[in-house]
């Protein structure tokens, strides 16, 4: 998955994944192929080349089936930093300096046209992503790479700039892309014509693009040529374009779909007792937060920022509107992730502390509210209208807040609006959510140096937790950077420029005869080439 996840959940609304935990069932004595998955999507596929294509996790899921990385980073975020395992390199290493990792490919590896896939193709899709004609919108995580160096067909060195914590991240970032076919057009005319890239479609990938109908569906077919024996097992899968979350479930429900994404946490226990059916539960490396615009002298001070969270009860939005299937948040860095500080303590739902903070803050209580110089303790509360759970925790944060004197009008906005008035700093406060990549990289958040034109919304600025976001990527070994993630926990707890408010598990939904899908926070469709069917008793 692309770290565009952060600005996508933004958008989306709704660090580590567990392992999916939908219901075991028994299994027949080996695994059987063949057969159509049918899947339902919200959205359409943006475009085959994810060069030019926009934030949508959809399409990023869809291409990285069609065109794989060299590594295939694993889902297990909660025992150590980011682990990989072969994808088109077989293996990879280190040099003693921390300043190249050469990558040697499989052997053997072929486009779909049959043309062989080499080291070539890894210079020229770096090339691709760094060129400014091009103009990828994630090649900032290709800008501490000097140079890609084909030493054979098999074996491609990259050089760093200097040695540091994400290396491996960033030279996997996105899929390896056809030189032999896309080298041919100039990088300059990328962009006038993205459906060029579709009808000059060769991957490498277990499946290929069978077909794609526009706002309808998008299918992929088995790749005769992958390098991997026997996979995928399924013939084909059908990526259906179906909008409404309401009629996904309906058709899953009436045997039309095969797998559902999105399951609404009401809902969970009606899939849970279907025989039919089987639920994926797993953590979505995602949490929901209101963010205090500092800027404001209303949210300038940090015991005052303690008293708003101390007066919100996470517990009871939790829930009230998770039925089971979120927690509250803790740290930006997630309580199923190593790098969560486990010595970290909640603050607690005590309305009785609050008040105590907001007096000694100088907020007096006075005709059923606060005042200080003369000015009410009032603010807008702004979140994206089309997200139904954000909108019910607003009205229910407005009444816990009441209670300590707190006067909160909400604000409910469509999401381009929200956006545009969060990266232009006009607003009060801020119901929102981040997702997390495996980086463990909070500088994008809450360094001072993205408060102007970055997405730091509320300003927030400490040099000490800058120095220390700049520390823990400059380390070679991501996890002798957790006694700093530590202390940048604990300042961030203390100062809480956000209250964080839940951390919640995605629900995903399919037929009981599906075997081996492991939906996870990684990917939705992780390891696709190994789900398959079960033929019927």
């Amino acid at each position: 998955m692309s770290r565009a996840l952060r600005l996508a959940l933004l958008c989306a609304g709704a660090l580590a994944a567990l392992a999916a935990l939908g219901c075991t069932r028994e299994r027949p004595p080996a695994a059987s192929s063949g057969g159509t998955l049918v899947v339902a999507t919200l959205v359409d596929l943006q475009g085959v080349n994810e060069l030019l294509s926009s934030d949508n996790r959809f399409t990023g899921e869809i291409l990285e089936l069609l065109f794989p990385r060299l590594l295939v980073e694993l889902p297990d975020f909660e025992s150590g930093p980011p682990s990989f395992a072969p994808g088109l390199a077989e293996s990879w290493e280190r040099s003693e300096d921390g300043r190249e990792i050469l990558f040697r490919l499989r052997p053997g590896l072929v486009w779909s046209d049959g043309e062989p896939l080499t080291a070539a193709d890894v210079r020229f899709t770096f090339e691709a992503q760094t060129s400014p004609e091009v103009a990828w919108s994630y090649a900032h995580a290709k800008e501490g790479i000097e140079s890609v160096e084909v030493l054979d067909d098999r074996t491609v060195r990259f050089r760093f700039r200097e040695p540091y914590a994400t290396q491996l991240l960033d030279a996997n970032e996105g899929g390896i892309l056809p030189r032999h076919v896309w080298g041919e057009r100039p990088f300059a005319s990328w962009r006038e014509d993205a459906d060029w890239f579709r009808d000059h479609l060769v991957v490498s990938g277990p499946f290929l693009l069978a077909a794609w109908r526009p706002a309808q569906e998008v299918v992929l077919a088995r790749n005769p040529r992958y390098w991997e024996p026997g996979r995928p097992r399924l013939d084909r899968v059908v990526f259906r374009v179906v909008p409404d979350q309401g009629a996904q479930l309906a058709q899953l429900l009436g045997g039309g779909l095969d797998f559902v994404l999105g399951v609404p946490p009401a809902r969970a226990a009606e899939i849970a007792a279907n025989p039919g059916l089987q639920l994926f539960p797993f953590w979505n490396r995602q949490y929901d937060y209101i963010v205090w615009n500092t800027r404001r002298p209303l949210f300038a001070d940090t015991a005052v920022r303690r008293a708003l969270t101390l007066a919100i009860d996470r517990q009871e939005l939790v829930d009230a509107l998770w039925f089971g299937y979120a927690r509250p948040a803790l740290s930006p860095l997630l309580s199923s992730s190593w790098a969560f500080h486990r010595g970290l303590e909640p603050w607690p739902y005590d309305p009785a502390a609050a008040r105590r903070l907001l007096d000694a803050a100088g907020w007096v209580e006075r005709d059923g509210g606060r005042v200080k110089d003369g000015e009410r303790f009032a603010f807008d509360l702004l979140t994206n209208a089309g997200n139904r759970v954000r909108v019910d925790a607003a009205v229910m944060i407005q009444a816990q807040l009441a209670r300590v004197g707190i006067e909160v009008r909400l604000r409910p906005i469509d999401l381009n609006t929200l956006n545009e008035k969060a990266l232009a700093h006009d607003f009060d406060a801020m119901l929102s959510g981040w997702g997390i990549d495996t980086s463990m990289d909070l500088r994008f958040a809450f360094h001072s140096e993205e408060a102007e034109g970055g997405y730091n919304f509320g300003g927030y600025a400490n040099p000490e937790v800058d120095r220390l976001i700049e520390e823990v990527q400059r380390q070679r070994d991501l996890a002798a950077a957790k006694p700093l993630l530590d202390r940048l926990q604990e300042i961030l707890h203390e100062e809480q420029p956000y209250t964080l408010l839940w951390e919640p598990q995605r629900l995903a939904a399919g037929r009981a005869a599906l075997r081996d899908a492991q939906p996870n926070a990684l990917a939705t469709f992780f390891r696709l080439e190994e789900w398959w069917l079960a033929p019927p008793p």
